[in-house]
C-alpha cells in the first residue's frame, strides 16, 4: 500500500512538473513574439509622434514646415531582420540618419550618416542589383561655390558587412538641384 502511494505522488509530481515545463514554454515563445513585435511598434509610435509634430494643428505651422524626420523600420544591412532607421535635421543644411539594430531585446546602433544637404535619406534598390541602397544628396564642394548654389551629387551606400560604404556618385544636372537652382 505505501509503495502504491509513493508511485502515485512520483506519478502526480512528473505530471506537475511536465504542465509547468509546457506553461514555460508557452510563455517563453509569447515573450519571444512580442520582443519581436516590439521594433515594430517603436517604429509605428515615432512615426505618430513625427506625423503630430509636424502638423500645423500645433499653432506654430512655421516651426512644424521647417522641421522634418523620417522613420522607417526596413532591413537595409541584409541579414533578414529589420532595422529602426530614423533620420532627422543636422546642423544648418544637414540631415543625419541612424541606424539601429534589434538585438538582444534591445535597439543598438548599427551606423550613423550624415550629408551636408537637407534632402534626407531614401531606401531601395536603385541599382537594379537585387540589394538595397542608401540613397541621399551631397554638396559637390568641388566647384568652389556656395553651399546654396553648388552642384549636387546622388550618392548611393550600401552595406558591406560592416559598414555603409559608397557604390556610387553621379552629379545631379544643375537644372534640378534640391534647392531649385539653376546652373
Amino acid at each position: 500500500m505505501v509503495t502504491l502511494i509513493g508511485i502515485a505522488v512520483i506519478a502526480l509530481s512528473l505530471a506537475f512538473a511536465v504542465r509547468q515545463l509546457f506553461v514555460a514554454y508557452r510563455a517563453k515563445s509569447a515573450l519571444a513574439d512580442a520582443l519581436n513585435e516590439l521594433p515594430h511598434l517603436v517604429a509605428e509610435a515615432l512615426r505618430a509622434i513625427l506625423d503630430f509634430s509636424q502638423g500645423d494643428h500645433l499653432g506654430h505651422p512655421e516651426i512644424s514646415r521647417s522641421w522634418s524626420g523620417v522613420v522607417d523600420y526596413i532591413d537595409v544591412n541584409a541579414d533578414g531582420q529589420k532595422e529602426l532607421l530614423v533620420q532627422y535635421p543636422s546642423g544648418s543644411h544637414g540631415c543625419a540618419l541612424r541606424i539601429l539594430s534589434w538585438q538582444n531585446g534591445r535597439f543598438e546602433e548599427l551606423a550613423r550618416l550624415g550629408v551636408g544637404t537637407p534632402t534626407g535619406f531614401e531606401f531601395g534598390d536603385f541599382d537594379g542589383d537585387g540589394k538595397i541602397e542608401i540613397k541621399t544628396h551631397e554638396t559637390d564642394w568641388s566647384a568652389g561655390l556656395p553651399n546654396v548654389t553648388s552642384p549636387r551629387l546622388v550618392l548611393l551606400l550600401r552595406w558591406d558587412g560592416s559598414g555603409f560604404v559608397e557604390v556610387s556618385r553621379e552629379k545631379l544636372p544643375l537644372t534640378t538641384t534640391p534647392e531649385g537652382t539653376d546652373g
